[in-house]
């Protein structure tokens, strides 16, 4: 018998799960925090530029405020994490996917440090395409889709929600790792790489040609044709200074 869960515990739960906010780091209780410059780790690219932020998201998910008054330099930032795109309509349509995802219920709200996460994550891809940009939203979608599910199956501990919820969030987060191989191969081009080896055959030597399984006979015979193998004798240089001139009879001279 299949596990089920009733429409009303779904909605219970979904609606439970929405309570939760992003965790933010803050001071120890009855010190004084002054707000400093962001301080770069040790050893981080100082080259990287900070990812595209936007702020207060409405009510309807409909709008994004930019965090500083020049419109034209976020939009620019913005077009360069998307793939380098010329289109201000292509990054409003994948922003409004990527709004979506996050928030696949009407009566949920999308935290503003949940989206500039997510395109912190496209950001660090480095999307060269519009193409590549469009497979950056796929990927967070279905990763933080899955993660989602797979805090909803530990809910409650029990069968009905780990098989329902945690099955999904395999999927999905399976999902997420072959859309990474997609993007990984959209931007390697489908390389192929082959590996040359060189074999070096001694004097009185031999060696094996194919593929060889180990045979579960004990005494060592092939019991199908994939154990099969052929052993080629090692090519036998005759001494220097010898040749078949010299063996030929009337070969030397008088």
């Amino acid at each position: 018998m299949k596990s089920r869960i009733s429409g009303k515990e779904a909605v219970y739960v979904a609606r439970e799960s929405d309570t939760r906010r992003p965790i933010k780091l803050g001071a120890p209780e009855g010190s004084e925090h002054t707000a400093l410059a962001h301080v770069p780790s040790e050893g981080a690219d100082q080259t990287r530029k900070a990812p595209p932020r936007v702020s207060k998201p409405s009510a309807h998910h409909d709008r994004c405020v930019a965090p500083t008054p020049d419109l034209e330099s976020h939009r620019k930032r913005l077009r360069e994490a998307f793939g380098n795109t010329m289109s201000d309509e292509f990054v409003d349509v994948l922003l409004g996917k990527l709004v979506e995802a996050l928030r696949p219920g009407s009566l949920e709200i999308l935290e503003e440090g949940t989206l500039n996460a997510a395109l912190a994550i496209i950001d660090s891809m480095h999307p060269r395409s519009e193409l590549e940009a469009l497979l950056a939203v796929q990927i967070i979608a279905a990763g933080f889709s899955g993660l989602r599910l797979l805090r909803q199956s530990q809910q409650h501990l029990t069968q009905e929600y780990i098989d329902v919820y945690g099955t999904y969030a395999i999927k999905l987060l399976r999902l997420q790792n072959e859309m990474i191989q997609t993007f990984e191969r959209c931007r390697g081009g489908n390389k192929q790489t082959v590996e040359v080896r060189h074999l070096h055959i001694h004097s009185d030597a031999t060696a094996v040609v194919g593929i060889v399984n180990p045979s579960n006979d004990p005494a060592g015979v092939a019991n199908n044709d994939h154990d099969a193998c052929v052993q080629v004798p090692a090519p036998v240089n005759p001494p220097c200074g010898s040749g078949p001139s010299d063996n030929q009879e009337g070969g030397g001279q008088e």
